[in-house]
């Protein structure tokens, strides 16, 4: 039902005008904080070094046999526009929007026109229709993947990120045709957010997940923190999928096949210090996040972002040919693995707070900590998971919130919902409103069982609303 391979384009908002560069900006202009991308309990961003292993992890491991890990990644391939690895771009939140078919040769019932809550459309620069080093693959958006002995068939992604509407973008075997853009399929995702596909679904990739959260980036691998999220992977050999994963891009009927969702983590006795600082903290990650299987292709080709800066060293260190590990390094996590919530421990006491703002739509994005979190606004039918802990004296070990929730003018009915970070939205409301009229309500909001701090909010189905939240106390 879906090809082997995706396409897709990120852009990142910043104060860069869509026409101020031929090609994407090269480094890579900075992703929008926090980092990594989506909440902390996203499944690209859960701790694995705990989950049991798969009863099937030899049989899975046995099918691929003992490649070496390669890093699909790196900077030129030696030609004009010819490029390694994903490119991303950033992108102004007012970059116009472009309409995309998917009609043509695409997955139209499963993909998206715009980004929830907001107009249907894609902030692609206009610079992408003609330049190259916007698409994956560096050709310029003209040439067609579909045309017959096409040079740059492929999968051919663009991924975007709008930081300030906080949104990323993909799509999967783009084309602009002089007139128009198509595409293969599309998908938004809300930075902010742990909404998956919905079941059957593809996206940008094979198995309907969001592909830049998973990619190796230069600006990870040479900088001061640890990398907090899995990888992107792929195998020759698929069967079915299981959760985070949403869709199914089957190659094989044999049980041995790794499902797309499936991961694989590096063994915790495989030895790392001998290996340079980049390439231990790549195995930490390993260790600690995995691989997820995401798409057919070459067994254990580990997917990152086009940069110039792998073409020298030090990162000319990182891409090639191989890593130091291999296949039979690896074990497979148990199909589906969730962390498990922990027990209750309460009771719980209550600690008062000065009273502080811990979130002002109203607000530019990015407002650092202790304070207030800002916005963009909060779109209709549209979610944001918010990490409370850090911020307004809430300290991690914090297990509820006492909170006053305020809607500030809204322009439509509607209703939100508050909960834990790490699970989904309540059938009843916290807060109703009506349009034209501020409304407020003092409630008590239970925070994630992960430990994460965090906790949703939910706005259905109403118009997009500015949303104030302050605490006053926390529960422990």
């Amino acid at each position: 039902m879906r090809r082997s391979c995706c396409l897709a384009l990120a852009l990142v908002a910043s104060g860069l005008g869509s026409l101020a560069r031929a090609q994407a900006p090269q480094p890579p202009a900075p992703l929008p904080s926090p980092l990594p991308l989506f909440p902390p309990d996203n499944w690209w961003n859960q701790d694995v070094s705990a989950a049991p292993v798969d009863t099937n992890s030899a049989g899975f491991l046995g099918l691929i046999g003992n490649p070496s890990v390669h890093p699909d990644f790196g900077g030129s391939d030696g030609t004009p526009n010819g490029v390694y690895g994903m490119i991303y771009a950033v992108v102004p939140g007012t970059t116009p929007l472009e309409a995309v078919d998917f009609s043509t040769y695409g997955y139209p019932d499963e993909s998206d026109a715009g980004a929830p809550g907001r107009p249907p459309g894609y902030p692609i620069p206009a610079a992408a229709r003609t330049e190259p080093k916007w698409v994956e693959g560096g050709d310029p958006a003209t040439c067609d993947p579909n045309a017959p002995s096409s040079p740059c068939d492929g999968d051919r992604h663009v991924l975007l990120v709008d930081k300030d509407n906080r949104l990323l973008f993909e799509l999967y075997r783009v084309h602009w045709t002089g007139s128009q853009w198509q595409a293969g399929s599309g998908a938004a995702w809300l930075l902010d957010s742990n909404t998956r596909r919905p079941e059957g679904w593809t996206s940008a990739d094979a198995a309907g997940l969001a592909i830049l959260p998973g990619l190796v980036r230069y600006d990870e691998v040479f900088g001061a923190d640890p990398i907090r999220h899995a990888f992107r992977v792929t195998v020759r050999y698929t069967n079915g999928h299981v959760w985070p994963a949403s869709h199914t891009a089957s190659t094989s009927t044999s049980s041995n096949a790794l499902p797309m969702g499936a991961r694989l983590r590096l063994k915790a006795s495989v030895a790392l210090g001998s290996l340079s600082p980049a390439l231990q903290k790549i195995g930490q990650a390993l260790k600690a996040y995995g691989l997820i299987v995401a798409d057919n292709g070459s067994n254990m080709y580990v997917t990152g972002a086009y940069d110039p800066r792998w073409d020298v060293a030090p990162g000319s260190g990182v891409v090639g040919p191989t890593w130091p590990f291999h296949a039979s390094d690896f074990e497979v996590v148990q199909l589906g693995w969730r962390p498990p919530a922990p027990p209750d421990p309460t009771p719980r006491d209550f600690y008062t707070l000065t009273p502080c703002r811990l979130l002002d739509t109203r607000l530019a994005a990015d407002q650092p900590p202790p304070g207030s979190l800002g916005g963009p606004i909060l779109g209709a039918n549209a979610e944001r998971i918010i990490t409370a802990a850090g911020r307004c004296g809430i300290p991690s070990g914090a297990r509820a919130l006492a909170v006053n929730v305020t809607v500030a003018n809204p322009t439509a009915q509607g209703n939100l919902r508050l909960y834990p970070g790490d699970s989904g939205p309540p059938g009843t409301s916290t807060i109703n409103f009506g349009p034209a009229t501020t409304r407020a309500n003092n409630a008590i909001v239970v925070l994630s069982s992960s430990g994460t701090g965090t906790l949703g909010i939910k706005n259905t189905p109403g118009a997009p609303v500015h949303v104030v939240i302050d605490v006053d106390g926390y529960f422990q």
